[in-house]
């Protein structure tokens, strides 16, 4: 008679979530040490409560303190069939604060990972141009109180198209060795008394949408010439670039599989 212990793993499905938030208040998306308040924990807090077990969620990105998400894509596994998808999304934002919402819960495959399986994002940076601040804009949006020229800051833009080593735009705290990124999007658009600027890439070093958006915004105010970019792309130096955008003004928009 055969007395081995069953090897096979009890059933479990795959739960591809797509989460918006308001980053103001946490210290970026990755849960870290205790008492400090991120997405991930919160969003793992609520999960936990609905499926009544532990639950770990994988995100596609850990998004920087005070960084906003209109699509963040996260997955979680779960033995729980009990509660259907219909009401897993209604039921998770109903344990959530008001600036975390989970916009869409759906069935993956197996195999599906928000970050390996992923091929590429987008984020959007927000530059409130204006002489004053719009206050009710402040969390989400980056003031700036002179005027920026826009054509110069496409003709820079263009400029990061196509495969580089963005090493010169990564800050000294990016510790992979490999920096070739593809960036497929990168345009300056106006939208009323806001510039934005939106970059599409394979994969991002760290803040590097940020000292993209403040190298733009140099080129922009007539410091430096378009062309600067060029300088930047062939040295791989920092030194070359703009200053690091603040944070409250990027927002990951999705996530491409």
């Amino acid at each position: 008679m055969d007395t081995q212990p069953s090897t096979e793993l009890p059933p479990r499905r795959n739960v591809k979530l797509v989460v918006a938030y308001n980053g103001a208040a946490y210290h970026g998306w990755q849960r870290q040490a205790a008492g400090v308040d991120t997405v991930q924990e919160r969003l793992e807090a609520a999960a936990t409560r609905v499926m009544r077990h532990r639950v770990i969620v994988f995100g596609a990105g850990r998004t920087d303190a005070g960084v906003h998400a209109e699509g963040q894509v996260a997955n979680f596994y779960t033995t729980n069939f009990a509660v259907p998808l219909a009401g897993l999304r209604r039921a998770i934002n109903s344990r959530l604060p008001h600036d975390i919402a989970v916009r869409s819960a759906v069935e993956a495959a197996e195999d599906f990972h928000a970050s390996r399986s992923a091929v590429g994002k987008t984020y959007r940076y927000r530059i409130h141009v204006a002489p004053q601040r719009c206050v009710a804009r402040h969390e989400q949006v980056y003031h700036f109180d002179r005027p920026l020229d826009v054509a110069r800051m496409r003709l820079g833009a263009v400029r990061l198209l196509g495969t580089h080593d963005f090493r010169g735009f990564a800050t000294s705290a990016e510790v992979r060795e490999d920096t070739v990124r593809t960036v497929s999007r990168c345009d300056v658009s106006e939208q009323g008394d806001e510039l934005h600027v939106a970059v599409q890439g394979d994969g991002f070093l760290y803040n590097m949408v940020r000292n993209i958006v403040g190298t733009l915004m140099e080129i922009g105010r007539g410091r430096w010439p378009a062309d600067q970019v060029d300088v930047i792309l062939a040295t791989r130096d920092r030194r070359h670039a703009g200053p690091t955008a603040p944070a409250q003004g990027l927002s990951l928009v999705c996530v491409h599989y």
